[in-house]
């Protein structure tokens, strides 16, 4: 077949956590641990702390970072009562890292501000992304040089 030498691939990978309180929060096992995981946001502010790594193929140049984010949720949060409401409408409060997901209309309306991104919350920093892109055109044009 072709020779296909000029081809350059760049890949990202990432992953997310959620610490709360010391503690890294998984995915909630039932609704009650996720009550419970809410019921600490008013008086500790959950983080996101997201990683990237870009990889260049075929040069073998690899760039990352750490991107994190936290939110501070309004002392008024009823965790209980949101919890089962979002369960209630089906929401997939069991499939998220720490049990809610911050772009949720009924999740927002409980926030007080978040240090940070939205779309750091939700799993990728664009700002981080670009950042290392930057970083990775650089090395390769030292490379070339």
């Amino acid at each position: 077949g072709d020779d296909d030498d000029d081809d350059e691939w760049i890949l990202l990978t990432g992953d997310q956590v959620v610490t709360c309180d010391g503690h890294i929060l998984e995915k909630p096992q039932s609704i009650e641990e996720a009550i419970q995981f809410v019921e600490r946001y008013p008086m500790h502010p959950p983080s996101t702390v997201g990683s990237c790594v870009l990889h260049h193929y075929p040069s073998g140049i690899r760039v990352s970072g750490v991107d994190r984010a936290t939110i501070y949720f309004q002392t008024s949060l009823q965790a209980s009562t949101l919890v089962q409401t979002l369960v209630d409408q089906g929401d997939p409060v069991l499939s998220c890292a720490g049990g809610l997901m911050v772009e949720h209309p009924l999740v927002q309306e409980h926030l007080d501000r978040i240090d940070g991104t939205q779309d750091s919350v939700m799993g990728l920093s664009k700002r981080l992304v670009l950042e290392l892109l930057q970083e990775m055109a650089e090395k390769l044009k030292q490379k070339q040089t």
